[in-house]
């Protein structure tokens, strides 16, 4: 039988090292580190395997009720304000995220019904609040501010393929959902490789988190239709060297009873 070769796993303030199937644990003591790391320099092709101690973790918000979203216009990139009620709701979500573990960073959308739901949590950690053109909603071109029956009206067609099938549809002057897959995954890419922070607390739209968790998951636009996203919903992702995982989806478990 060939001996599988050893290599350490370093986590938290222990050294895992594999030898032949057998897990030992050591002390990651710097010099015991420092002599693996000559005897790697040695080996070559042996293959190094260093785990973060602690993932990025990423908090993805949806942002508070507006009135287009109580009476079903179609929003796209309307700067609209969040209603008063919903104040209170994203007190919830600062309340929830405060003693998020630091440093903390806080990123929005531009526009202001996130940038609303976003001070709160910024004003209580006293760090700045961020904002990423990315992180907007899907511009809706010809049907933002309309009425979703007067879409439906309008563009039948265009309507029911939204509504049956939003990966596949294309409108002159309106985003696809390839695109702002896309640019939302580089979004979420850039605060991976860039971010020294502990947690990041992103506040976005309905869209935007919905790409998020395919970007997660490794899945494309197809899955739209498959995710429930509320206002003031939090949902959680861990980045770490093995690549991001869902830790949590659509929770309102923070809000009012009335609000959930």
């Amino acid at each position: 039988m060939v001996a599988r070769e050893s290599f350490p796993t370093i986590v938290g303030e222990e050294a895992h090292i594999y030898w032949q199937g057998t897990d030992v644990v050591r002390p990651a003591r710097s010099a015991a580190v420092r002599r693996w790391w000559r005897w790697r320099r040695d080996k070559p092709g042996v293959r190094q395997h260093l785990v973060m101690r602690d993932p990025l973790v990423i908090h993805v918000v949806r942002h508070g009720r507006t009135r287009s979203n109580r009476v079903g216009l179609v929003m796209g990139w309307a700067d609209e304000s969040i209603e008063p009620d919903q104040h209170d709701a994203a007190d919830a979500v600062a309340a929830r995220l405060a003693a998020a573990p630091a440093p903390v960073r806080v990123v929005s959308s531009p526009l202001a019904r996130a940038r609303d739901t976003a001070a709160p949590l910024a004003a209580a950690l006293s760090v700045d609040l961020e904002t990423d053109a990315r992180l907007g909603e899907l511009y809706q071109g010809p049907w933002q501010g309309l009425a979703e029956s007067e879409v439906a009206r309008r563009w039948p067609l265009e309507w029911s393929v939204w509504r049956t099938a939003p990966e596949t549809l294309d409108l002159d002057g309106r985003e696809t959902l390839t695109a702002l897959y896309a640019r939302v995954a580089d979004a979420f890419d850039d605060l991976v490789r860039s971010s020294d922070a502990a947690t990041v607390v992103v506040f976005t739209h309905d869209a935007v988190v919905r790409a998020a968790v395919a970007w997660t998951l490794r899945v494309g636009p197809a899955t739209y239709r498959h995710i429930d996203v509320a206002n003031c919903s939090i949902t959680t992702i861990h980045a770490s060297t093995s690549g991001p995982r869902l830790v949590a989806l659509n929770d309102t478990s923070h809000l009012p009873g009335s609000e959930r």
